[in-house]
């Protein structure tokens, strides 16, 4: 008899890859777009997101919004991603003991904040993985720190679970450690997103909260309006997008005149938006970009 085929989890939650600096090393699991994964239990393909903390209290305020929620939601498992420092007061992008203690009691308040979040809302009642993995630091000396002060570390902060990127085999438990329990826990994690709206909407708050996957078409139309986007130009670019916005969305695609009136809006929408963003600086021309995306995604998805 052949084994019976597991099942398939079609609606995944996503992994949220977290550094302070963009030349920090990741693992090879996650250091991509997607990540595969087949147990005897279940197989799926987990989308990942890549995210720098480049300004703490910006990024801070950005997740604590309420139009962030959503994207929490779809998260199962933060994992950050850290140089192990080199000394106890020096620094290597950025980071010290101080700053990796900050940076995780920061994504924890935030998951705590949506939890406790007010009737009005939605609150976040779910319970992520949260990993933290040290990577190898080439300047020495290093800090002197065993694992268990870095598992103390980590659970004061809010429940994280250290893992030693450099670490072989097993423990004094039998238990695996460095990559092969950052597989291990990534297997044994819940990812059906069941309920959970993990389509357009959170296609659109990935661009505003700035994480990066594939070239979606909000990634797209967030990088055209903060560059400033030629629309004439553009107009053959925008009418596929729509017709791939119908096909993904499995609708048929809408007749001739409907396409044309559509179009004509989107262009005018868009036209608009360029024109009320001229006179932004480039943080604030981003940000405008990035929330005007969710009008123009409105606009694409309102003859579904």
């Amino acid at each position: 008899m052949s084994p019976s085929t597991p099942p398939t989890i079609s609606n995944p939650l996503r992994i949220l890859v977290l550094t302070t600096s963009p030349s920090t090393p990741l693992p090879q699991i996650i250091e991509g777009s997607e990540l595969r994964l087949q147990t005897p239990y279940y197989s799926t393909t987990l989308p990942i997101w890549h995210d720098t903390i480049s300004k703490p209290e910006e990024w801070k305020s950005e997740w604590l919004a309420p139009e962030a929620r959503e994207v929490i939601q779809s998260i199962g498992a933060w994992v950050v991603v850290i140089r192990k420092p080199s000394s106890a007061q020096g620094e290597v992008d950025g980071e010290t003991t101080e700053t990796i203690r900050s940076t995780l009691s920061t994504v924890h308040s935030i998951l705590a904040h949506h939890r406790e979040t007010p009737d009005e809302y939605t609150a976040v009642d779910s319970n992520p993985l949260l990993l933290v993995v040290g990577m190898s630091q080439p300047l020495r000396p290093l800090l002197s720190m065993t694992d268990h002060e870095w598992e103390d570390l980590c659970l004061d902060c809010g429940n994280w679970e250290w893992i030693d990127s450099e670490a072989k085999g097993k423990n004094e438990f039998g238990e695996h450690v460095g990559s092969e329990r950052l597989k291990e826990a990534l297997e044994a994690n819940e990812w059906d997103g069941g309920d959970i709206d993990v389509g357009n909407n959170i296609d659109v708050l990935e661009t505003e909260l700035g994480l990066r996957d594939g070239s979606s078409l909000s990634e797209r139309l967030s990088e055209g309006l903060s560059e400033g986007i030629e629309v004439e130009t553009d107009v053959p670019e925008m009418h596929e997008a729509i017709l791939k916005h119908y096909e993904a969305s499995g609708n048929e695609d809408p007749g001739g005149d409907v396409q044309v009136e559509e179009l004509e809006r989107m262009m005018l929408k868009m036209q608009a938006i360029k024109e009320k963003g001229a006179g932004m600086g480039g943080e604030e021309r981003k940000r405008f970009a990035a929330r005007a995306v969710m009008e123009v995604m409105k606009s694409i998805k309102s003859v579904d």
